[in-house]
């Protein structure tokens, strides 16, 4: 029987080349874009799913309660304490960085640098359960200093696959040489992880650092020394969320009531997708990009749908005789619907290899487009398979039911009487797909719009300080040479000012304290607060309103001085504050208000103080210099730092990075937005071909009483003018009501104009009747004695 209806529905494909053609074309570019999308939203759920044990293993956050936000820095004596009071924590790990800013290991005569490398303790291996390729599992492997244990990929580079167990290499750990031992050789950490790592080392390189550096003998058993990310694994069965109330009256017993933060707990698996609020610099995931690329791909796969089935019923409609003919001989109602049913189903199957195609070809563009790797992760095959079987299925169905449906249910009296495609309730339905359409194309079309005017309108805001023509030099820490720089750069000619701080501006973090208003004292205003030196807010053109800048004539400055923005004065309540107090500082200016961050938040209220810290230089130069002048910084940069790369970045630069999910979305929607025009253009074109050789006889008609060929034209083209129409003034409450919830992200927006709307009605109007002229016109070109004689 299968055999059977594969016959029949090649044959059919056969009879009807060209609707099967757009019906084809149309239905693989869909699928091929709702596949990229997917694959993209699958890798990003995917996150941390290679553990094992993720859902026992929980990440111990440090939650600030004036702040409200978590952070993953704790103490390295939160490890052992945990488990030694919780006898639901089977395993504690304390992790951190290298313990230096850069680790490297030395082949032969060069040092490579290895950017993850992790200080840690032994457990680590358990809690992520680790395989090892090399070297004894569950082995005590960190627990000597020199102990290393590498990655597989590592281990091949250092020593081409070989296995490296018990050799010693050479590292380079604060700019001294040590020997290390390799204990073992782990298998690479899949891509889709938050916890990566080309190699491990001793917590005690950490603890030992940390101790030199504040001058100390017991950072270890220091519960203020947060320092670390604790992992924990729990027992089977455990209640994390039980745990979490007990760590209150833990933390009261080990540190007391203040400071005012409790510990909290992450399940792995939220990790990626669910850290939007915790303060790490470890990778994250926007669930709202992956809400929001799922939502698009369902719409590609209900414009693929709508697509399918006007087609397919346009093109069944031409076997109504076929079915009248079966019926006559004795062919069951059941017997015909699962014929087509099946046909239906097979057809969007054989499409099926086509769309994998199309999104292979497509994907290195589609990683341009969403600014990440859209690659094929081996581990998610399965899951690739399953939903883009899925999907394409589903729109077999649809389509089948409906068809399979309908002409089964044929009387024979209306096949002969040929009374099939002029029925009004088959010319409604088909309206009714083409809006549908046509309202997305539409809704689309304004989205980019709205999207790109606020992308736009956040890069030319007024943010209270240059947007151009400044460059930001990054020193790192602990640069030794901050004043020999900033003099040889000021005595450029091409440069205008020059000034140092601890953070560019516009600033991503925040440092933060509280200060009682000075009108209720039991009222607290939170503050953040800005670290530069004497000439850094007149080389950022900040406005200095009231009061005086930081000068080197008042050596109490360096300490004792503070200015504030205007939204920090009238939020502290204070009135004349040149000269007031906070804490052990006295204001000296007031700032002008200026965008501190993106545009997404308010302005807050913050502070500046002058910092010996300076970690960015900002470079104000004059316009057309940029050349000469980066040449210059990077020259004398090499005078004081002869060893240290030349980092930097312009400030248009940083806020076009400051807003790039903004212009990742523009590209997306306009992207699909095209996608959305050309498929519906084929469902149309393919309506319109349909359209036209039904009313051949109906033309031939028109055309002996007198119609011209611009009447006949004219009548094409107003039926579908009216669809446009509809579709566009329904998509405007739609697009309103998405993008007014869209630009509540931000503080500082555009409103929402009529033009956009308009602008889209046009596009869609001339995409309509250009589709629809090309058959109107030839339709109206007809011999009437020809069309009069049509079948």
């Amino acid at each position: 029987m299968f055999e059977n209806y594969l016959k029949s529905a090649l044959r059919f494909l056969k009879q009807n080349r060209v609707f099967a053609a757009i019906n084809a074309l149309g239905l693989s570019i869909a699928l091929a874009v709702s596949f990229i999308i997917l694959l993209f939203v699958i890798n990003e759920l995917s996150y941390d799913h290679c553990f094992k044990n993720r859902k026992q293993i929980y990440r111990v956050l440090n939650y600030d309660l004036e702040l409200k936000k978590s952070m993953v820095g704790t103490p390295y004596v939160l490890t052992l304490a945990l488990k030694e009071q919780f006898p639901q924590i089977e395993k504690s790990v304390a992790v951190t960085g290298s313990p230096l800013k850069e680790f490297s290991l030395k082949l032969k005569d060069e040092y490579i640098n290895v950017p993850n490398a992790i200080a840690t303790d032994s457990e680590v291996f358990d809690i992520f359960t680790l395989h090892l390729i090399w070297g004894v599992q569950h082995q005590n492997l960190l627990d000597d200093q020199s102990s290393l244990v590498i990655s597989k990929d590592l281990a091949k580079k250092l020593f081409h696959g070989k296995n490296p167990v018990g050799n010693e290499i050479v590292g380079l750990v604060d700019n001294e040489e040590h020997v290390f031992v390799i204990k073992g050789v782990f298998d690479n950490i899949p891509e889709n992880s938050t916890f990566k790592a080309d190699c491990f080392i001793s917590n005690k390189w950490t603890l030992a650092n940390i101790n030199k550096s504040n001058k100390i003998t017991n950072s270890d058993k220091d519960w203020t020394m947060n320092y670390w990310t604790t992992w924990v694994l729990l027992s089977k069965g455990s209640n994390p969320r039980s745990l979490e109330n007990q760590l209150k009256a833990f933390k009261i017993k080990n540190i007391g009531r203040y400071p005012q933060f409790n510990y909290l707990l992450q399940n792995l698996s939220d990790v990626y997708t669910g850290s939007e609020k915790v303060f790490t610099n470890t990778i994250k995931g926007n669930m709202n990009n992956v809400r929001l690329f799922s939502a698009i791909a369902m719409v590609m796969v209900l414009i693929a749908a709508i697509n399918y089935i006007l087609l397919s019923t346009v093109v069944s409609s031409g076997r109504a005789k076929e079915i009248g003919i079966r019926k006559t001989f004795g062919a069951g109602i059941e017997s015909i619907k699962n014929q087509l049913f099946s046909e239906s189903i097979l057809l969007s199957i054989l499409v099926f290899p086509v769309a994998l195609l199309l999104m292979w070809l497509a994907l290195p563009y589609a990683g341009k487009l969403f600014q990440t790797k859209v690659h094929i992760i081996s581990s998610n095959i399965m899951i690739y398979i399953l939903v883009y079987l899925a999907i394409t299925v589903f729109i077999g169905i649809a389509s089948g039911i409906y068809t399979s449906t309908y002409l089964s249910g044929l009387r024979v009296s209306d096949v002969l009487k040929n009374t099939l495609q002029t029925g009004k309730k088959r010319t409604i339905l088909r309206s009714f797909l083409i809006v549908i359409q046509l309202i997305i194309f539409c809704s689309f079309v304004s989205c980019t719009l709205i999207i790109r005017s606020q992308y736009q309108y956040a890069l030319n805001k007024d943010i209270g300080y240059y947007n151009h023509d400044v460059i930001l030099v990054d020193l790192g820490f602990d640069f030794k040479g901050t004043s020999a720089y900033l003099n040889s750069i000021k005595s450029n000619p091409n440069v205008i000012m020059a000034g140092g701080a601890s953070n560019h501006l516009p600033m991503n973090g925040a440092f933060v304290f509280f200060v009682p208003n000075f009108q209720n004292k039991d009222q607290k205003v939170k503050l953040e607060d800005m670290f530069v030196d004497y000439d850094f807010l007149k080389t950022m053109g900040i406005t200095i309103i009231e009061g005086r800048n930081f000068s080197e004539d008042f050596g109490s400055d360096v300490e004792g001085s503070i200015i504030l923005n205007q939204t920090a004065v009238k939020q502290l309540g204070i009135t004349d504050p040149i000269g007031k107090k906070i804490g052990n500082q006295t204001i000296i200016g007031i700032a002008k208000d200026f965008n501190l961050h993106s545009i997404h938040s308010d302005i807050p209220p913050h502070g500046i103080e002058m910092t010996a810290n300076v970690r960015q230089i900002a470079v104000h130069y004059k316009p057309g210099t940029l050349k000469s002048v980066l040449s210059m910084l990077e020259t004398e940069l090499k005078k004081v730092a002869p060893g240290k790369p030349f980092l930097y970045s312009t400030i248009e630069d940083l806020i076009k990075d400051l807003y790039s999910s903004e212009k990742n979305l523009t590209n997306v929607v306009s992207i699909i937005t095209l996608f959305t025009l050309v498929i519906a253009s084929l469902g149309l074109f393919g309506l319109t071909l349909f359209a036209a050789k039904t009313r051949t006889k109906e033309i031939g008609i028109k055309k002996v009483f007198g119609s011209s060929e611009t009447a006949i034209i004219y009548s094409f083209l107003t039926e579908n003018f009216i669809l446009v129409a509809i579709a566009s003034l329904i998509s405007v409450p739609i697009t309103i009501y998405i993008m007014s919830k869209w630009l509540n992200n931000f503080a500082y927006k555009v409103t929402i104009s009529w033009m956009v709307f308009l602008i889209s009605f046009i596009a869609a109007l001339v995409v309509v009747l250009f589709t629809v002229y090309f058959h109107a016109y030839k339709a109206s070109r007809l011999n009437p004695v020809k069309a009069l004689r049509y079948e």
